[in-house]
């Protein structure tokens, strides 16, 4: 595992969600106001708070769990609650000198890591919050949760790739072939290859002049093995892409055919329907 600390006064701008932002806050007004208590932490918040907390209790130099939410027991695949720190799993055991050195210092501290557990393209971070009990252990709020930069990188390559894609939802016919699509994600080639600058809700695929003539898309979810015929239209080779719940088009410019030569005719008379594969019996 990777740990990655700070300690101080603040969340690295960067990394800060408005759930840690509110409790960071919340708990510097209470800490300063002398008013800090868990309740007092967690009351009143319109975040959901619950599943990214764990409770513990510090028990001499160890911490008991008391408490841990769903989200956090994902972080270490297991739940931890009832067990001493030094029982619970290596992930777990990993923040030992952490919440030590919070509960002796009584000042936060923000972890970002990630483990063996962790999907692919995962960041965990990690917010402690230490709040004193007269005559009693100090109690950290950990407030855990999972932040994944994947999506934001794909929509990144997707949209300034430099080949012309589309990604559609079907709308099927009632043999399951795809008559049309619901467009849901143009990248820029393929706006400037199809001369279109509008916004894409609602856009249909067949609301487009260059694939208005396109009767029929295919069998997209076709046995197995199934032969695909090429789609082409008078500007374009298209290459279909099958995804789960969407279909990607690819489109090739056929030569003859610039990307700046102006917008098609909204009729294109050469369009070949193609059926990707025969129906199943």
């Amino acid at each position: 595992m990777a740990l990655e600390v700070f300690n101080g006064t603040s969340i690295p701008r960067e990394f800060a969600t408005a759930p840690m932002e509110y409790l960071w806050a919340k708990w510097k007004v209470l800490s300063a106001t002398g008013e800090l208590t868990l309740q007092r932490l967690t009351e009143g918040s319109s975040y959901p708070l619950r599943a990214h907390l764990s409770l513990l209790a510090s028990f001499g130099d160890d911490f008991v769990h008391l408490t841990v939410g769903e989200t956090a027991q994902r972080a270490s695949d297991e739940n931890p609650s009832g067990k001493r720190l030094s029982q619970s799993d290596a992930l777990t055991r990993e923040f030992a000198d952490i919440y030590r050195r919070a509960a002796q210092t009584l000042k936060p501290a923000f972890v970002r890591f990630t483990s063996a557990h962790a999907q692919a393209g995962v960041i965990w971070q990690r917010l402690i919050l230490p709040v004193a009990v007269p005559d009693g252990p100090v109690l950290l709020a950990v407030y855990s949760e999972p932040v994944n930069h994947s999506l934001e990188v794909f929509e990144h390559l997707f949209r300034t790739a430099a080949e012309a894609m589309i990604v559609a939802s079907p709308i099927a016919n009632d043999v399951g072939h795809t008559v049309d699509g619901w467009v849901l994600m143009m990248n820029d080639r393929a706006r400037e290859c199809l001369h279109f600058t509008g916004n894409i809700g609602n856009l249909r695929l067949s609301d487009l002049p260059q694939f208005r003539d396109i009767a029929i898309w295919g069998r997209l979810y076709a046995p197995k093995g199934a032969a695909a015929t090429p789609l082409t239209t008078a500007q374009f080779d298209l290459e279909l892409m099958r995804f789960p719940h969407a279909f990607g088009v690819r489109l090739r410019q056929k030569a003859g055919f610039a990307a700046d030569a102006g917008p098609l005719a909204p009729a294109l008379a050469d369009v070949a329907p193609a059926i990707m594969a025969p129906a199943a019996p």
